[in-house]
């Protein structure tokens, strides 16, 4: 296991708080760490499945001002589950499911620069555009049959995501290989 997928180091958050992976014979387990030492398992793996944990298991993807976003439970070409903790407690606040653009125009070893995330409502007839740490959801209308976003998968058809002032640019491919975009003016919400 020492050369499995999962980095050994501690991060360490802007408020000390520390996170790690951790295993032994039996489950390999995540661990969130308060500035006092407490220690709360966020996320557990079972040993047998080791080689999987980069895909199964809890991976950073942003820390906000008030919480951290992860990756989890990622199948081999499937979406994945994005889970929004509590930066000071290490309570679960939210889950999501797949994002987008999540990793679009990030380059490597870039961070998600974003201090919101945008995912489609439950019926793909809305775009959210959700910032955690404001508790502000923005609802945009967007039919995404009507868009012509009909993959298995419609959130892996966006491409891009690009945030000039308040103006936000969502690109796209349609099911029939259009490229188009999405403007949201996020000031006045439209």
């Amino acid at each position: 296991m020492n050369t499995a997928t999962v980095s050994c180091e501690t991060r360490v958050l802007k408020n000390n708080v520390k996170l790690y992976w951790q295993y032994n014979c039996d489950k390999i387990w995540f661990t969130f760490q308060t500035i006092k030492g407490r220690k709360i398992t966020l996320d557990e793996v079972p040993v047998e499945f080791y080689g999987y944990t980069y895909r199964l298991g809890y991976h950073f993807v942003k820390e906000f001002d008030k919480s951290i976003l992860f990756r989890s439970g990622c199948p081999a070409n499937g979406p994945c589950i994005y889970t929004l903790i509590d930066k000071t407690t290490g309570r679960k606040i939210e889950e999501f499911r797949q994002l987008i653009c999540i990793n679009g125009d990030i380059e490597e070893n870039k961070k998600y620069q974003f201090e919101f995330i945008v995912y489609a409502d439950s019926n793909y007839k809305n775009l959210i555009v959700n910032y955690p740490d404001k508790k502000q959801v923005l609802k945009i209308p967007f039919d995404f049959q009507r868009n012509n976003l009909t993959a298995v998968i419609p959130e892996y058809q966006f491409d891009k995501i690009k945030l000039e002032r308040s103006l936000l640019t969502l690109f796209y491919t349609t099911t029939s290989n259009k490229k188009l975009n999405l403007k949201i003016d996020l000031k006045s919400k439209k």
